[in-house]
C-alpha cells in the first residue's frame, strides 16, 4: 500500500506533498506522486506546408517526468523520497487507478473554488481509499 499525492502541473501542491510525505513516513508506507498528463495537440499548419517546428510527445513526457521531479525536490528537499508517477490520461481517471491501491489520497486545495470542489467531490465519493483534501495556502 502507498500514500498517494495528487500533483497539479500548475501549482507543484507543495502543501499536499509535504502532508502526504509526513503521513507516508507515520505509516512506513511508500509516496507516491501522481499527477495527469496529456499530449498536447501538434502544431496546425494550413496547406500542404509542414509545420515549423517539430512536435514530439515522447520529448513532451519526459518534460512532464522532469517537472515532477522538480516539483517534489521543491516541496520535500533533495532528501524527499517519492515515486513520480507521470500517468497518460484525464485527472479523474489517473488518480482514481492510483487510488486503487493507496491507503490514502492526498490532493492540494482547489485554485478556483467555483470549478475546483468538483474533481474532489468526484474522487471522495468514487475512490476505493480515504481521500483528504489540503486547505489552500495563504498566497
Amino acid at each position: 500500500m502507498s500514500v498517494v499525492v495528487g500533483v497539479s502541473p500548475k501549482t507543484g501542491s507543495p502543501a499536499a506533498l509535504r502532508f502526504g510525505a509526513e503521513e507516508a513516513r507515520r505509516r512506513g508506507t511508500d509516496l507516491r506522486a501522481v499527477t495527469a498528463w496529456r499530449p498536447t495537440s501538434p502544431p496546425m499548419t494550413s496547406g500542404a506546408r509542414p509545420p515549423a517546428t517539430n512536435y514530439d510527445p515522447q520529448e513532451e513526457f519526459e518534460d512532464a517526468v522532469r517537472r515532477l521531479q522538480s516539483q517534489i525536490r521543491s516541496a520535500l528537499g533533495e532528501d524527499g523520497a517519492a515515486r513520480a508517477e507521470v500517468i497518460h490520461g484525464g485527472k479523474v481517471r489517473v488518480l482514481l487507478q492510483a487510488a486503487e491501491t493507496a491507503d490514502l489520497l492526498v490532493l492540494d486545495a482547489p485554485r478556483r473554488p467555483r470549478l475546483g470542489p468538483v474533481l474532489a467531490h468526484r474522487l471522495v465519493y468514487v475512490a476505493e481509499c480515504p481521500v483528504l483534501t489540503m486547505p489552500m495556502e495563504p498566497r
